[in-house]
């Protein structure tokens, strides 16, 4: 099901076919529970506040996360929101919100650049940054030595008829219903971010939520076919049957012609660059074909496996401050 169109019509109709076609391949949907919160905490880290909640997504089911809200978004002086989603790191969202401590935590902000919640609420936006199943809190003996349980919940995702991403997106949904709920947030300007896994889920769930009307996907430029020859697959990103049709750069071009700022290092030894620029030339196909190609932004800069920022907060500045959802 490649894309092989060339105008706006030829797009949308692919992308339709392509999009209902990748629910197929999801499997079993969770059944979205009614969005309920908990405020537990909050904290005053100056420009901002941070606060802990949670929120459920399917029943009993229940989400830890922080929000944080600029001391100046408010019902009068709505803000963007930006859902920031962690990767395979030890502790999940707190490296996001820059909650260090040890030096452990305090490495691993620094090593992978990690605190871009923190960074995005600094410039003004809402930030959520939710805990993804299997990692941080979620992750059985949590806080305690890391253990990566990616191809356990694979399969167990597996058992259950569905897998690891529509638990992913069901779980994500509910973070866009959260933010689109609050009455200091501009709901026609939500964004997502995230790095490597994150990049990753930042891929699925923008594809598959329309309200998601920018992103910064970092580190994930990889392709399933690439992962596939070299056997190093992460298994709770896997969807069973997804190279009969399509790989990632076909999910990528479910986004166009909404903005998506790419964020490439060219150190980066997780990102094959033959791969990277196959799978770059595809999407980018999609967004000449949408009559946007300056909506799809790859910034590539001397760096590894990071979330730089530098391109991207100066790309989603101007976004925020256009009229309209699909601006």
């Amino acid at each position: 099901m490649l894309f092989d169109g060339s105008t706006p019509d030829e797009l949308a109709a692919w992308q339709e076919r392509f999009r209902s076609q990748f629910t197929q391949l999801l499997g079993i949907r969770p059944v979205r529970a009614p969005l309920l919160v908990q405020y537990e905490q909050d904290v005053d880290c100056g420009s901002y506040v941070r606060r802990r909640l949670i929120y459920q997504s399917e029943q009993d089911v229940w989400v830890p996360a922080y929000l944080l809200v600029p001391k100046q978004a408010t019902a009068a002086n709505k803000a963007a929101g930006v859902l920031c989603i962690p990767g395979h790191g030890h502790f999940g969202k707190d490296s996001l919100v820059g909650i260090a401590g040890t030096e452990e935590r305090e490495a691993e902000i620094k090593r992978f650049q990690y605190d871009y919640a923190h960074r995005f609420a600094e410039q003004g936006y809402v930030t959520l940054a939710p805990d993804i199943r299997g990692f941080g809190e979620r992750r059985p003996d949590y806080p305690g030595p890391r253990v990566d349980y990616c191809a356990r919940n694979y399969m167990a995702a597996t058992l259950m008829g569905t897998t690891g991403v529509a638990l992913h997106l069901c779980d994500l949904e509910a973070a866009v219903d959260m933010l689109e709920s609050l009455d200091c947030v501009n709901a026609d300007k939500i964004a997502c971010a995230g790095l490597s896994f994150g990049g990753r889920l930042t891929m699925m769930i923008t594809a598959m939520d329309r309200r998601i009307s920018a992103c910064v996907p970092s580190a994930c430029l990889n392709m399933f076919q690439e992962r596939y020859q070299a056997l190093k697959p992460c298994g709770i990103q896997l969807i069973p049957g997804l190279l009969r049709f399509g790989d990632t750069p076909e999910i990528f071009s479910l986004i166009a012609p909404r903005l998506m700022v790419y964020e490439w290092g060219l150190k980066d030894r997780v990102s094959p660059h033959e791969w990277a620029y196959r799978a770059v030339g595809r999407i980018r196909n999609a967004y000449d074909a949408a009559g946007a190609p300056e909506r799809f932004i790859v910034h590539q800069f001397n760096g590894g496996h990071v979330f730089d920022g530098t391109v991207s907060f100066a790309a989603l500045d101007q976004w925020r401050t256009q009229k309209g959802r699909g601006a």
